[in-house]
């Protein structure tokens, strides 16, 4: 139920409206009422009604500053203004005030329950509708921690964001970090193994060691913090500008310094308190934008290279950085993978990242012998694995070839392994089409089948629904197979069929006929089979007898 206040300087005219009015049955639990626009307001403050419904014209504050003054406390009140004849210079000013409601006196009861009973509703409606808003934005508020860790790992796996996209979306997940900020990882490798530890243990250390993290680097450091695909933690920082870090006489190395510090004590805390060891590499500070995926890639190196078997551990990247090799392809192993794009025939982005590949190798001059057979075994990788998902040996995807098509050294140049990539997604795209294009046909034939099996009571839905498929998707894939629609399909078997019924049977009856095959009224039927056949159902049988 909602409140009302009636304003209006005449007493016995707010009296008769309270008391004549069936307030209860519109919807207003309560009726409040005050003798000015004063009064009014200082009741308002401190006790909001729902809907206001004032005179225009009063001393002191009128109707219309009593909505305007009121607007500045509450936005979603609704009001009703009460004029008399020749006000329309206030009328005018109602409408820019955009009032909900505009009456003239003397009131008439049934237009006033209509006005109320339109703005209770609508009242309703918002509240509704504020309430939905209230749930979505608790749910993303709820969510926000997983929205940040998603926007983390697609960074560090490749993904490139334009840098007005990437300052939109970290503004929107509450992050203090902007595309062109300095900033450095921590990435971090709990020693615990899963033989130590169940699950559940796992997932709480990790928790555990992140809190932890998140309280040591938090005074001098804003933090972003993700868990990637090989369950290590991922911490982005970058100095919070109101530390004495931004002051210090030599920024950078008291960043440095404070940086490698505050890791080291985490270190420290997660033996402590949880008993636990972990190790750490610490990357140089780039601009976020350009050198988070570096700053990962090379970090992830050095825990398969430097740390190997070692615990509790603290390595800075560029201590530990091994000059980059120059068989070293980013490119092949960034996301998404070929056997990621194969499964879900993505070919157009198959071949878009092989030309990325082969553009790479060439633009570093990395066309030697162990790129070629790296690039060899990759592609062969994928193509196994289309094989195998798609139920086929290697030697049916591949192309035929005069040496074994598992040899590479039939490969002396680049390029031949480069045509011989592209000629093989040829022929894996057209088996794809071959193999869709033989399930579609068998889809066709599976509803023609049931179309002559229940042609009495079959529609596109029936049919849709035997085959497994939105009736709108079989539509249009019956025309693209079969170039007409399966409505024409059906009237065009019903037609062939009562021309057979009519000279196999002549002892049915046309409505008999007109029955068997889902033509309850026989009228409609005979009107139909002569726009078909030319000829009444009866006269097609005399003249074929």
């Amino acid at each position: 139920m909602y409140e009302l206040l009636i304003v209006d300087d005449h007493a016995h005219l707010v009296d008769s409206l309270e008391r004549n009015m069936s307030w209860q049955e519109l919807g207003i639990g309560k009726v409040h009422k005050a003798f000015s626009g004063e009064e009014a307001l200082e009741f308002c403050k401190t006790c909001p009604v729902d809907i206001v419904l004032t005179d225009i014209r009063m001393p002191g504050i009128s109707g219309l500053e009593l909505i305007q003054q009121l607007k500045k406390y509450d936005k979603h009140f609704k009001s009703i203004l009460l004029s008399g004849y020749g006000e329309w210079d206030y009328a005018q000013e109602a409408i820019r005030q955009q009032v909900d409601g505009y009456l003239l006196k003397p009131v008439d009861h049934e237009e006033l329950a209509g006005t109320v009973r339109r703005l209770t509703e609508a009242l309703r409606l918002e509240w509704d509708e504020r309430g939905r808003q209230r749930k979505a934005m608790d749910l993303v508020r709820e969510h926000m921690p997983l929205f940040r860790e998603k926007l983390l790992t697609d960074l560090l796996q490749g993904r490139k964001l334009p840098p007005e996209l990437l300052e939109e979306k970290l503004a929107y997940y509450q992050l203090p970090f902007r595309p062109e900020d300095l900033a450095a990882m921590c990435l971090v490798r709990i020693e615990s193994s899963a033989e130590e530890l169940n699950w559940r243990d796992q997932s709480l250390l990790a928790s555990a060691v992140a809190n932890i993290a998140e309280e040591t680097f938090s005074d001098l450091f804003q933090i972003w913090h993700g868990r990637d695909a090989y369950d290590y933690e991922v911490f982005i920082l970058k100095v919070r500008e109101e530390t004495w870090l931004a002051q210090d006489p030599e920024p950078e190395r008291a960043r440095q310094q404070s940086f490698e510090h505050l890791a080291s004590r985490l270190q420290q805390h997660v033996r402590q308190f949880l008993k636990s060891s972990i190790s750490v590499v610490l990357s140089d500070w780039q601009v976020m934008s350009r050198g988070l995926r570096g700053m990962y890639r090379d970090s992830l190196a050095v825990f398969a290279r430097q740390l190997g078997g070692g615990t509790d551990l603290l390595i800075r990247l560029q201590d530990a950085a091994a000059r980059e090799m120059p068989y070293r392809i980013h490119s092949l192993y960034e996301s998404p993978t070929f056997i990621q794009l194969s499964e879900i025939g993505q070919w157009d982005a198959i071949r878009s990242k092989w030309d990325t590949v082969f553009q790479e190798v060439a633009d570093k001059g990395m066309e030697s012998r162990e790129t070629l057979l790296e690039l060899y075994y990759h592609a062969m990788g994928a193509f196994s694995f289309f094989a195998h998902k798609n139920g086929l040996s290697l030697h049916d995807v591949l192309p035929s070839e005069p040496d074994k098509p598992g040899d590479a050294g039939r490969f002396r140049q680049m390029r031949q392994l480069q045509d011989w990539v592209a000629q093989t997604l040829e022929r894996l795209q057209e088996m794809t089409k071959s193999e869709w294009n033989n399930e579609q046909a068998a889809l066709i034939r599976k509803v023609q089948h049931f179309v002559a099996e229940r042609l009495a009571d079959a529609t596109l839905q029936s049919a849709a629904d035997h085959v497994g498929l939105h009736p709108a998707y079989l539509s249009s894939l019956f025309k693209s197979k079969m170039s007409e629609n399966i409505s024409d399909y059906l009237y065009r078997a019903r037609m062939q069929r009562a021309r057979e019924l009519l000279l196999e049977q002549p002892e049915l009856k046309v409505s008999d006929v007109a029955s068997a095959i889902g033509y309850h009224k026989p009228q409609y039927f005979i009107k139909l089979f002569k726009e078909h056949y030319g000829l009444t159902p009866q006269d097609y049988r005399h003249k074929s007898s």
